[in-house]
C-alpha cells in the first residue's frame, strides 16, 4: 500500500486537451478522463449531449505525488482562469506504486 494524491477536475470538454496538456508539462504520469452525464451546482442543472458539445462537461482524474500536486498548486491561475472549474485533492491509496 503507497500513500498518493488523487486530483480530480471538472471542466467543459473544449477545455480538455488544456487541462491534460498543463498536467503532462507539471510531470503527471498518467490521466483517466471521463464524460459527465448531468450534473446540478450552483448555477443548476447542467446536461450534456447537445450535438455542439459545448455544454458537455468531463472529470479528469491523475493520480500522482505530492511534487506534481505542488506543481498543480502554483499553475492553479493558468488552470481555473476566469473559466468553470472545480478541482479537488484528496489523499488515496495505491496498490502498485510503480504505476503514480
Amino acid at each position: 500500500m503507497h500513500e498518493r494524491k488523487r486530483i480530480e477536475i471538472v471542466v467543459e470538454r473544449v477545455r480538455a486537451a488544456e487541462v491534460t496538456d498543463l498536467l503532462d508539462r507539471l510531470g503527471a504520469t498518467g490521466w483517466t478522463m471521463l464524460p459527465v452525464l448531468a450534473g446540478r451546482g450552483r448555477q443548476g442543472l447542467r446536461q450534456g449531449g447537445d450535438l455542439s458539445g459545448v455544454l458537455d462537461n468531463v472529470v479528469i482524474l491523475c493520480i500522482t505525488g505530492e511534487a506534481v500536486v505542488a506543481r498543480v498548486m502554483e499553475a492553479r491561475e493558468e488552470l481555473l482562469g476566469a473559466r468553470p472549474a472545480i478541482v479537488s485533492i484528496t489523499d488515496c491509496t495505491v496498490l502498485r506504486a510503480d504505476h503514480f
